[in-house]
């Protein structure tokens, strides 16, 4: 995409109606502060913009749209995997859409401060004689021990597990089959991140399911994050979420300065140079 194009997006995500939608969605705090938190997601906002070419190509409206959903769960959008933006053709036309990641799931869960852990793996083929999955009375336990040799073949379980404060740990176990069956259910089963991440995506798919069987006062959030990306449309937003995981989203290169030059119709709005955030 050509610099002024760029530029244009730039100025967009830094208009004072957009400052304000990210000001709105991200958590209450002091006006100053909430300022200054604005413009550091939207300067992050246009991060991910410029190293993926395909969502330079999506509106502005719906990038703006899905990043404050993104906001409305205080998930940064970033490398770390928590949270997506996500280009997919809606009828002919190139749209963003928000994507919570695996990671993202967990880190809504201790937010509780009641979740003592959370966490997904998977059981490959050549673990099948040494993981110990049973069930009784409905309840999962798995003993999965650790290896220093790497597992080979086929993923054939997924599993996730819970420990919270007064509540015996929470397991749910998914055979290949019924990864199978909620990855057909999905509106882009045959989508990049499904193809290319299965692991990641059959992690994702086995927290999702465990969330339904935990306390809602535990941590609504992570209910929150759960349901929205049980919605048709955010289902229909896996294309190619992963692939900004493994880098695969362009080369183009960022810029140093960030925010737009000030102009009449995008006044500067104040606050200190933007500086990598811990």
């Amino acid at each position: 995409m050509a610099s002024n194009e760029l530029a244009q997006i730039k100025a967009e995500l830094f208009k004072p109606q957009t400052l304000q939608l990210f000001k709105d969605n991200l958590p209450a705090a002091n006006e100053e502060h909430a300022i200054k938190a604005a413009k550091r997601f939207s300067k992050m906002v246009y991060t991910v913009i410029v190293q993926n070419p395909t969502l330079q190509k999506c509106s502005i409206a719906s990038i703006a749209k899905a990043a404050s959903q993104s906001a409305s769960l205080d998930l940064d959008i970033d490398v770390r995997g928590l949270a997506y933006l996500v280009p997919y053709n809606n009828k002919g036309t190139l749209e963003a859409q928000f994507q919570i990641g695996y990671l993202g799931l967990i880190e809504l869960a201790y937010r509780s401060g009641k979740v003592k852990s959370i966490s997904a793996h998977c059981v490959y083929e050549s673990e099948k004689g040494k993981v110990t999955i049973s069930r009784i009375d409905g309840k999962f336990s798995v003993e999965h021990p650790f290896s220093y040799e790497p597992p080979t073949g086929k993923m054939v379980a997924v599993y996730a597990t819970a420990e919270i404060d007064g509540i015996s740990p929470q397991t749910i176990v998914l055979r290949t089959d019924e990864v199978e069956h909620f990855r057909k259910k999905s509106k882009a089963p045959n989508s990049p991140a499904w193809k290319d991440h299965y692991d990641a995506m059959a992690k994702k798919t086995a927290i999702r399911q465990l969330a339904k069987f935990l306390p809602k006062s535990i941590v609504e959030d992570f209910h929150k994050g759960a349901m929205l990306d049980e919605k048709e449309t955010f289902v229909e937003a896996q294309i190619s979420a992963e692939e900004q995981i493994a880098g695969e989203t362009g080369s183009v290169p960022i810029d140093a300065k960030f925010e737009p030059e000030p102009t009449e119709e995008q006044p500067d709005q104040g606050g200190e140079d933007w500086k990598t955030k811990d």
